[in-house]
């Protein structure tokens, strides 16, 4: 490969280590779609969400469910418990910057117990 391919594919890895932080910055060009994961253990009772109303400038980009992935060796034996990924995609659909917020909450309390945000450049 050459240097300028490792190097953009160093600089994603890194993007999504600090999304996976819950410090993100991504960079999107009109029409790209990344996606980010949070750990998530359903079975407690608490999902993320994306908060749509707490984010600032969310038109820029479509955001969408990914799935949620549970722990184990295989799709079809899942460990009962334990956390496993909630996953989600971010599309940009115009250029300008967004901050997004996603929180990990039970629905029916509606009371965050962890916040994240994504910084957003679209271009």
């Amino acid at each position: 490969m050459t240097k300028p391919i490792l190097v953009a594919i160093a600089m994603i890895l890194l993007e999504l280590s600090a999304v996976r932080a819950g410090e993100g910055r991504l960079s999107l060009a009109k029409g790209e779609t990344r996606t980010i994961e949070f750990v998530e253990n359903p079975s407690t009772g608490y999902v993320w969400r994306f908060d749509r109303e707490a984010s600032e400038n969310p038109a820029i980009v479509r955001v969408g469910d990914g799935g949620f992935t549970p722990a184990g060796d295989a799709p079809d034996r899942a460990l009962v418990g334990a956390p496993g990924r909630r996953f989600f995609r971010i599309e940009a659909v115009t250029a300008g910057r967004a901050r997004l917020v996603f929180v990990e909450e039970r629905p029916w309390e509606k009371r965050a117990v962890q916040r994240r945000t994504i910084e957003i450049q679209a271009r």
